[in-house]
Order: structure tokens, then C-alpha cells, then sequence
């Protein structure tokens, strides 16, 4: 699979041992103990980037990532460029990448090219009538299952994490990403993710749009609100 991890050092560590302890189920009494009174002593030298641990759960924090995301496309000038395992946002988001692309934003959005699910593939129809119509330029990425959820805006601004632009992790999942304001950092993914659609996707133009005939409509249609209203459904559906 093609995926993303980061390894951090710095303050950032303590809050992300701190989210552990407070949201991760299942750990004994004395992992627990030890979390507590284990502080991550060598790792509190702050570096040059700044690093934020944000997360989604189903009590304080409900839109905390998609609201990071929409802030990051109303401040975006450049580029933006996204790579997601399952993108199905809602039309707030879609709107919003869609205004971003309206005023000069160059956005890249490299998306499954193969789904598990067929219902995926219908749905996602929809978006690329829309998304590419509206500017986005969108990449299907071929060489094997895609399961990075990563984002990158201008120069400075990025995220890797475990939360897609879909209905189960902006609505259902617990989820956590990191937003790192670092320029070597944000130039290195956005060179791994050139090369990714340079060699490894293909771009979705109008030619390979989906005939706009009532039942194409019908069928995008109903499988993007079954995607989005029922996410939890989708997985016991066949492949």
C-alpha cells in the first residue's frame, strides 16, 4: 500500500501520549500508570517546525481536522495538493476546494483509481463532474491500493494523519492528525506526491467523464448519499 507515517520529537510527543491515554481503549491498569508517570523527558527540545495534534472524536472535538482543512483552503494561494484512500466530503468542503481553484489555487487531488467497492466508483463520478468541471485537477493513482491521508497548501502548511475526507472519519471515527508549518517538510511531501502523479496516476480530464444521461445522474447521485449518510453500511457491502 502506498501510506505515510512521520516520526516526531519535541513537545509534541507529550501531547500525543497525553491523547493516547485519555482516548485509546483497552490498555492495562499499569500501562496506564506508567503513561502517566513516564514523561517523555528527552524529547521536550522544541524544533524549528511547529507542530499541532489535532483530533475528531464524538464529544468536544466533532469538526476539529475538516475545520483545519477549510481554513487551509480559504487561505491557500498557490497549491494545494491532496491525497486521500477515500475522499466523500461534504458540500461545504467540496464548495470550498472548488472556490479555492475559481481564484487561481492549483488543486491536485490524487484519489483511489481502483476502489474496493463498486459503489465507490459510482459515487465518485459524481465528484469528477463536479471537481474537475470546477478547476480541481483530479489523479486516479494506479500502482497499488492508496491508503495516505496526506495534505499540502503553498510552502509552508501540512498534514499527515489517519483521518480521510469521508463520512466515517469526519463523522463516526475516532481520528488524529498532525498540521506541521515547515517549509523542508512541506517541499519534500510535495516532491513525493509530484512523483506519485508523475509515474503512478492518471489524470482524470473531460474526456473521460461520465456521460451527464438521467441515469448516470441517478446512479452517482444515490451512491454519493448512500456513501455519505451511511457510511457504516458501506462495509458490509461486497467488493
Amino acid at each position: 500500500k502506498q501510506d505515510y507515517a512521520v516520526r516526531l520529537e519535541g513537545p509534541i510527543v507529550e501531547d500525543i501520549l497525553q491523547f493516547e491515554l485519555e482516548n485509546l481503549p483497552g490498555q492495562s491498569a499499569a500501562r496506564r500508570w506508567w503513561r502517566r508517570h513516564h514523561k517523555a523527558e528527552e524529547n521536550r527540545q522544541p524544533g524549528e517546525a511547529q507542530v499541532l495534534l489535532v483530533w475528531r472524536d464524538n464529544e468536544e472535538h466533532r469538526d476539529d481536522i475538516e475545520r483545519h482543512y477549510l481554513k487551509m483552503l480559504t487561505q491557500a494561494r498557490r497549491e494545494v495538493i491532496i491525497a486521500n484512500a477515500y475522499f466523500f466530503p461534504g458540500y461545504r468542503f467540496l464548495h470550498a476546494l472548488r472556490k479555492a481553484a475559481r481564484r487561481g489555487v492549483r488543486i491536485k487531488l490524487i484519489i483511489q483509481g481502483e476502489p474496493d467497492m463498486p459503489i465507490v466508483r459510482v459515487g465518485a463520478r459524481l465528484l469528477y463532474n463536479y471537481l474537475v468541471k470546477g478547476g480541481v485537477q483530479v489523479f486516479e493513482y494506479r500502482r497499488r491500493p492508496l491508503h495516505g491521508k496526506v495534505a499540502l497548501m503553498d510552502d509552508h502548511w501540512a498534514t499527515v494523519g489517519s483521518s480521510n475526507l469521508d463520512p466515517l472519519s469526519l463523522s463516526l471515527n475516532l481520528e488524529a492528525n498532525v498540521i506541521i508549518h515547515d517549509r523542508n517538510f512541506n517541499q519534500t511531501l510535495r516532491d513525493n506526491l509530484n512523483g506519485i502523479i508523475a509515474a503512478d496516476c492518471q489524470q482524470v480530464d473531460e474526456t473521460m467523464l461520465p456521460k451527464r444521461t438521467w441515469w448516470n445522474l441517478t446512479k452517482s447521485v444515490l451512491a454519493f448519499h448512500f456513501l455519505r449518510h451511511f457510511p457504516a453500511l458501506v462495509g458490509w457491502l461486497p467488493a
